[in-house]
């Protein structure tokens, strides 16, 4: 009697190709992704730097332009033709230095009118204060004359007074006598009386007098300075720019004619990434070069607003007086904006390696062999890389682009 045949399963086979198979994609794999021993590449191909230990600090180079902290803007206050330039576009000047001269015959008309106008209202009110001091000068004289009057009919009533008591003299002759005394005593009152409001008035009329002679007097004296507008001063110390005027050409009122900029404490107006915006802030640090010298910069404003990926800051010179000369209005210059403080640090010099590496491992050299070690990469500015693992002071290493023997373990310089 036949027994029936167990047929194999198909794990067994699955297993038997699928594992062999497996170890021969890894082993390929392994090939594959392995770099290669070694390749020649001739010495003058690579650039060798060696790892330093140093100060350390984070920071970008920027572009800025000089500009002035202030601008006086120069414009004309009258209208006219320019008579004469006294001074050219570019110079330095002085507060007070007379720029250019200009002329109009139809102000300068107007102004003799206006002041003719004034100098005869001064003078009504000079005459009227004349009158009323002469008017004053009359009633003193009245109330002397009255005083005096007064004095001889009092003598003479005193001495009738005195023959009516011991009857000399009738009662009709003395009755004239004291009716002259008393008239004069009401007249007297009646004068002072009368004089006192007229002092009162005359006060008033004299302090009103004064305001308003003090009102053309100031007016007068605005007349005249429109003269002096013919003549256009600089109003500060600086260097004059943009003065392109012409003798003869005609200016209005209000044109703008140039300007005057001082730099004894200039601006640095930069525009940055706005990767760093929130890197960036008022007080922060930077370095320029000038005169062989490093300047301090301190960040002055930020703008906010971003426009085609840029923002834009101003710095300030921590001490720019001495320097100031060494610039002119927008001048290019280049300095650095620091982050964070100073560290010593082992540096590696900035170079195409970390396109190739992204800063996971270099060729290090050992005489002619270059080998590949593994490296951390940590912070960095436009010429260093802080070296964080991998590599010691003194080490040298190829710092140029790996692209084309990136693949080889070891390199042979020739």
């Amino acid at each position: 009697m036949d027994s029936p045949r167990k047929r194999p399963g198909y794990w067994p086979k699955i297993v038997g190709f699928v594992v062999p198979s497996t170890l021969l994609l890894v082993v390929l794999a392994w090939f594959y992704w392995q770099p290669a021993a070694t390749v020649r590449v001739d010495a003058e191909r690579v650039r060798i730097t060696t790892v330093t230990e140093d100060r350390f600090y984070e920071y970008i180079n920027l572009d800025g332009r000089i500009e002035p902290a202030v601008t006086y803007v120069i414009d004309s206050k009258i209208s006219g033709n320019v008579e004469r330039i006294f001074v050219e576009s570019g110079e330095n000047v002085r507060q007070g230095d007379t720029l250019l001269q200009l002329s109009n015959a139809d102000l300068e008309l107007e102004v003799m009118q206006r002041e003719s106008q004034l100098i005869e209202q001064l003078n009504n009110q000079q005459q009227t204060q004349l009158l009323i001091n002469q008017n004053d000068f009359n009633r003193r004289e009245q109330l002397v004359e009255i005083d005096f009057q007064l004095a001889l009919q009092e003598k003479q009533f005193r001495r009738a007074e005195e023959l009516l008591a011991g009857g000399v003299i009738a009662t009709s002759d003395f009755e004239p006598t004291a009716n002259r005394y008393r008239y004069y005593q009401r007249r007297r009152g009646l004068l002072a009386a009368s004089f006192r409001a007229d002092s009162l008035a005359r006060q008033i009329q004299l302090k009103q007098l004064g305001a308003s002679e003090n009102r053309i007097l100031n007016n007068l004296e605005k007349v005249r300075k429109i003269l002096d507008r013919f003549y256009l001063l600089a109003a500060t110390d600086g260097r004059l720019s943009d003065f392109t005027v012409q003798t003869g050409q005609a200016i209005t009122s209000g044109q703008r004619l140039g300007e005057i900029y001082s730099l004894e404490n200039p601006r640095i107006v930069a525009e940055i990434d706005e990767f760093y915006l929130n890197k960036v802030s008022v007080g922060q640090r930077g370095l320029l070069s000038a005169r062989g010298d490093s300047l301090l910069l301190l960040v002055d404003k930020i703008y906010p607003n971003v426009n085609g990926g840029r923002f834009r800051i101003e710095a300030s010179m921590a001490d720019a007086q001495s320097v100031s000369s060494a610039f002119v209005k927008g001048q290019s210059v280049r300095f650095r904006l620091l982050f964070g403080p100073e560290d010593s640090s082992i540096l590696l010099a900035n170079g195409g390696f970390f396109g190739s590496t992204g800063g996971r491992w270099v060729y290090r050299l050992n005489d002619k062999v270059a080998e590949r070690i593994p490296v951390r990469l940590g912070r960095a500015n436009p010429n260093f890389y802080e070296v964080l693992e991998g590599l010691r002071p003194g080490d040298r290493v190829i710092v140029s682009a790996y692209d084309n023997f990136d693949q080889y373990q070891t390199i042979m310089l020739n």
